[in-house]
């Protein structure tokens, strides 16, 4: 009931007041409120609003600013300055602190009033999958039974953490391998041995006169002669259509390879080779591909014939712009049959009639000797 007030009239005894009687019901009315709101009706609650109390205030509004050295606890906070560094929360219940309270709170909370981990029972649901708040210092342990960490990407770790080239870093517990890293290193040792090619047919022995187009990564590239147009010759051999060459000494190494005879040229044409199908591409180990190992035997020349080069680039080549290097690792005598002789496979025949007896003396001393050296017969020659 709203506050009853006692008509004492205008003036003393005008006879518009109230009654003595209904004056004092009046009075009754308002002290019968007052006491079943702050008391049980009949008398009076004490320290009704006090550190210690148990009376529960509902809808109530107020500044916590102003309780210091709470010893009780709030169930429900509504206004974002409500929380200041000298508010200690003690006996704090577990259920009255949920996520939405933690989040409008958060400047407070930062500004020095301490929550555990215990007090606040949702603790994992502030930090969720969806969850945008930032963790800083903090460590994940992942090590007990069905912990894990999913869905890390290469762009969510650290510098530093992945290791991309296995060749130049340490041993180091803490970096991770990448898979580019193993691939390149898998690929490099298994390219240590040697791989045999098709073998070319001669060698360039000094850098080729020739512009180069590098194709298409490669593929297809070209070395075409930029000096007096003639048919193409090299280390003494005049070459043929689809011959193979060995070029390893032009002025950019990058421009090394090997390469076939795609135009022989003449005097109005320019020669022009071109990248190999099986030399034209990288790969470790690969005899279609050309990598560190890789073996070509020269069949002929003035100076190549018989040696077997290796090419000796390490990792990736990226045609165009790695340098393509080989070395000489074995030589191999190469024989031709001179005038009058024939060769087949590994063995000399005279050809018959084409040697007189004259020539043959006057050339070759044919003789018998014993087991001590000595001659016995002269069969051409001087003494015949």
């Amino acid at each position: 009931m709203a506050k009853q007030t006692i008509n004492i009239g205008t003036i003393p005894n005008d006879g518009t007041g109230s009654t003595l009687r209904d004056a004092g019901d009046l009075i009754n009315d308002n002290f019968n409120e007052i006491y079943s709101a702050i008391g049980d009706g009949t008398t009076l609650g004490t320290g009704y609003i006090t550190a210690s109390s148990t009376d529960t205030l509902t809808n109530k509004s107020g500044n916590i600013s102003q309780w210091t050295n709470d010893s009780g606890y709030l169930t429900s906070i509504s206004e974002a300055n409500d929380l200041t560094v000298s508010v200690t929360w003690a006996n704090v219940p577990d259920a009255n602190i949920t996520q939405s309270s933690v989040t409008q709170h958060q400047a407070a909370i930062n500004s020095g009033v301490s929550i555990t981990e215990s007090q606040i029972s949702d603790l994992q649901s502030y930090i969720t999958a969806g969850s945008t708040t930032t963790l800083t210092n903090k460590t994940f342990d992942a090590n007990a039974t069905g912990n894990s960490l999913s869905n890390v990407e290469v762009a969510d770790l650290a510098s530093g953490v992945l290791d991309t080239d296995l060749n130049s870093v340490s041993s180091l517990d803490n970096t991770l391998a990448s898979a580019k890293a193993i691939k390149t290193y898998v690929d490099t040792v298994a390219a240590a041995g040697i791989h045999y090619h098709d073998p070319v047919r001669v060698e360039a022995p000094s850098n080729l006169n020739a512009t180069y187009n590098n194709g298409t990564a490669g593929v297809g590239a070209t070395l075409t002669n930029s000096g007096t147009l003639a048919a193409i010759s090299i280390d003494g051999i005049a070459l043929s259509l689809n011959d193979r060459v060995l070029i390893y000494n032009q002025t950019n190494a990058a421009h090394n390879g090997v390469y076939f005879v795609s135009t022989v040229g003449d005097g109005a044409t320019a020669w022009v080779l071109t990248r190999t199908t099986d030399t034209d591409s990288y790969g470790a180990s690969d005899p279609n591909s050309l990598g560190e190992g890789d073996a070509f035997f020269v069949r002929e020349g003035d100076t190549g014939a018989g040696e077997l080069y290796v090419m000796t680039t390490s990792g990736t080549i990226t045609f165009g712009t790695t340098n393509i290097t080989f070395s000489v690792i074995a030589e191999t005598a190469v024989y031709s049959a001179g005038q009058s002789l024939t060769l087949s496979g590994t063995e000399f025949s005279v050809t018959a009639g084409s040697i007189s007896s004259t020539q043959l003396t006057s050339a070759v001393n044919l003789q018998i000797l014993d087991s001590s050296g000595s001659v016995v017969k002269n069969l051409y020659g001087s003494g015949s």
